[in-house]
């Protein structure tokens, strides 16, 4: 996992991420209506297995708009994926959010195709 911080939002880039559920509509806790983004689209929450040199973690990474193409045991490509740090009382985690969510192409990756443009 690589990071970058700017301000409390930090980028990092996931090495092999496998969709390990469907994506479905994120609600707000108040109205239990689903969720949408500043564009009126309906955000999504896919869990995605991810793993870090020599350990494994379930991420919830939300996304704007039906991932299209993500099913279970998938491999993902995460664009533009953010984590942000959270407090609210005694409870504390990492929200992540991702600009979008595909099915991984076979050149390895957003950091492959950086490279490739490169």
């Amino acid at each position: 996992m690589l990071w970058s911080a700017a301000g409390r939002h930090l980028r990092l880039e996931v090495a092999v991420p496998v969709a390990t559920l469907l994506a479905s509509h994120t609600r707000s806790a108040a109205t239990r209506q689903p969720k949408t983004d500043q564009a009126g689209q309906p955000v999504y929450t896919v869990q995605v297995a991810a793993m870090f040199e020599d350990q494994g973690e379930v991420l919830a990474v939300k996304v704007a708009g039906e991932p299209a193409g993500v099913d279970q045991g998938v491999r993902v490509e995460l664009a533009g994926l953010v984590a942000t740090p959270w407090e609210m009382g005694d409870r504390s985690g990492v929200a992540y959010r991702a600009a979008a969510i595909r099915p991984a192409s076979d050149r390895g990756g957003e950091r492959a195709a950086r490279a490739a443009a490169s």
